[in-house]
């Protein structure tokens, strides 16, 4: 029995852990993979996104409809950062870093001045489970059911609607898109809060799990930051859940053989290794290894 519950522990991290990079590189995955700007704001919008949420819960309203706010506040900031600041930086890496930098001070120290150093926080929800003398959170599992939910919804947009394909279009060949009647302003703009927005969904989500403040979001962007960009950006997607499985696989063996900061440590190491070895990302090299598949 406590070897089953041993393997169900394994399996439970390995899941939390995988949710945790989906949910924090979901939306980057669209700011940067696909249009091309170092969003280092990405963490402000989901701290954003904690605070609606939290405000929308105590203010009475029930949990998924805080969330639903969140998303819908972080994607509102979006618009307005993308209008204001962000469109002038499109595909000039260290241009939008040093931007949105500057852009992600402003917002969490604007927030600590406004609101104080935190506020009251959200109550972890569904209780848990035992397993062989180990106890779990559910909660840990449905982060997870929402990671691939929301992957799966944003593949789906991209592939399926007329929206997704302008937006491929506008990210692939601007010049040309608008040729071909896409507005491409109004394609980038809804694609950073579409960005946005599921930044704001996983800090509320998040926000169930741990303190929140105005700092909230930097506990979160680096990974979500290696993950995209170990993922690749020949398939956006396809890339953020090859990373996202393979450094989740990593971080979980490390820790438990060691312990949690090694885990950590171990997966910053894999993706640097990854990246030695595939310098263009996992999706580029999958990609070509297909295509040279295809010619023979």
């Amino acid at each position: 029995m406590e070897f089953t519950g041993q393997i169900v522990s394994w399996g439970y991290q390995y899941l939390d852990n995988t949710a945790f990079l989906l949910l924090a590189a979901a939306g980057l995955v669209l700011i940067y993979g696909m249009m091309g700007v170092i969003n280092m704001a990405h963490g402000e919008l989901m701290m954003i996104g904690a605070y609606v949420a939290a405000g929308a819960f105590h203010a009475g309203a029930p949990a998924p409809v805080a969330i639903a706010a969140a998303g819908l506040g972080a994607g509102l900031a979006g618009v307005v950062m993308e209008r204001l600041v962000v469109r002038r930086f499109y595909n000039k890496l260290l241009s939008s870093l040093v931007v949105t930098w500057g852009l992600s001070l402003i917002i969490s120290q604007g927030t600590l001045l406004l609101l104080g150093p935190s506020i009251q926080n959200l109550p972890t929800p569904f209780g848990s489970f035992s397993v062989g003398g180990f106890s779990f959170g559910t909660y840990r599992m449905v982060l997870f059911a929402v990671a691939i939910g929301l992957i799966v919804g944003v593949w789906a947009l991209f592939r399926y609607t007329a929206f997704g394909v302008a937006a491929r279009a506008a990210m692939e060949n601007p010049r040309m898109a608008a040729a071909l009647g896409v507005d491409t302003q109004r394609i980038y703009t809804a694609t950073f809060a579409i960005g946005s927005a599921l930044g704001g969904i996983a800090g509320a989500m998040f926000a169930q799990t741990a303190a929140i403040s105005p700092f909230f979001g930097q506990t979160y962007t680096p990974m979500a930051f290696i993950t995209v960009v170990m993922g690749g950006s020949a398939n956006a997607i396809l890339g953020l859940i090859y990373a996202s499985l393979s450094l989740a696989g990593v971080q979980t063996i490390a820790s438990n053989v060691f312990n949690v900061y090694v885990g950590y440590v171990s997966m910053m190491a894999a993706a640097f290794v990854a990246l030695l070895l595939m310098p263009s990302g996992i999706s580029d090299f999958v990609e070509r290894r297909r295509a040279r598949a295809m010619e023979r």
